[in-house]
This record gives C-alpha cells, structure tokens and sequence, in this order.
C-alpha cells in the first residue's frame, strides 16, 4: 500500500471516508426517531451499560437501566441509567464512561477495518465501517449527560490543574534555587 505524503496510507483515508460517511447517514436517521433506534441499537446498549458499569465501580449506585427509546418533548432519549448516590467524586466518571467507546472505535478501525481493506474483503470492511461510526456516534455524551457531569468534571480539572501549577512551580523553585546555591569563581 503507497504511503502518502502526510503519512497516511490510502486505506485509511478510504476507511475514514467510509466512517464518515456511516456518521451521515447516522446523523439523518436522528430525525427518524425509530431508525435511530434501531440502527444504533448496539451502540446505545453499549453506552448506557458503560454508565451502569463505571457507576457500579465508583460507587454511583445504579438503580434503573433502559435500552428502549422513548419520545421526550422534541426529542428522542435511546436509553437510561439512574443512579442512587451520584455526588461530586462520582458524577464525571459515571457521565463521561461513554467517551471510552471512542477508544473501541478506534481499535475496530485499525484491526478490522483497515486490514479488511487491504485484504479485499469488502463486505467486511463495510460492516467494520457502520460499527466504528456507531460507536463513535455513542461516545458522544448527551445533553444530560453533560448536565449531570459538569461540576465534578470542572472539580476535577481544578484539581488537576493546581497539581500541575504545584509541580511546575516546586520545579521551577528547586531549580531556580540550585542555580543560586551553586558556587561562584
């Protein structure tokens, strides 16, 4: 397989262009509310059982779980976990589990679908193409999800920010105070 210029190689290029165009016709179907459903029925089991799992290891007490889709106002809702013991410590991880289905999608995408491509297997490599696009689509954490995760989320990136600045700063200190400790000639 030629290597391009910017060091891609042309199945992954046309394997991304597949991927996205999975992601359009995705993106349409949101507007049929069971063609949603049912087209990324495996990507909505696999987000909201990210949620019950994460939630279950952080101590978020998952009390309810959902796969069917329900019209809610102007939108549709794919699926739902509640939680009995969301708080500040637990509420991000819980959210944002979903986000892990990106790094599967990314793992379909270079040891299915790109080796599927180079081998000729062309059904195959569709059929890798729909799941990295479903699964990328379910990463996506939703509205509520983001709504529910914000605070501990924003906790979360201040307390790694001051651990950041702490270390950069004892550094710069320990450093700075080496050079003036050092002897002069």
């Amino acid at each position: 397989m030629p290597i391009l210029p910017s060091g891609l190689t042309a199945n992954a290029i046309a394997s991304a262009v597949l991927v996205v165009g999975w992601l359009c016709v995705l993106r349409w179907a949101r507007h049929w509310g069971w063609g949603i459903a049912l087209l990324t029925l495996i990507g909505t089991i696999a987000h909201e059982l990210l949620h019950a799992v994460v939630g279950w290891a952080v101590f978020a007490r998952p009390t309810s779980f959902s796969i069917i889709p329900r019209r809610q106002k102007d939108c549709w809702v794919l699926g739902s976990v509640g939680f009995r013991n969301l708080n500040i410590w637990n509420a991000a991880p819980a959210a944002f589990a979903p986000v892990l289905l990106a790094w599967g999608a990314w793992l379909v995408f270079g040891h299915w679908m790109q080796p599927a491509f180079q081998h000729g297997h062309y059904l195959s490599w569709t059929g890798a193409g729909y799941v990295t696009a479903v699964a990328l689509f379910s990463s996506v954490p939703s509205h509520i999800d983001i709504r529910m995760g914000a605070a501990s989320a924003l906790m979360y990136g201040c307390i790694g920010g001051l651990i950041v600045l702490a270390i950069y700063s004892s550094s710069s200190t320990f450093a700075l105070g080496l050079l003036s400790a050092s002897p002069t000639r």
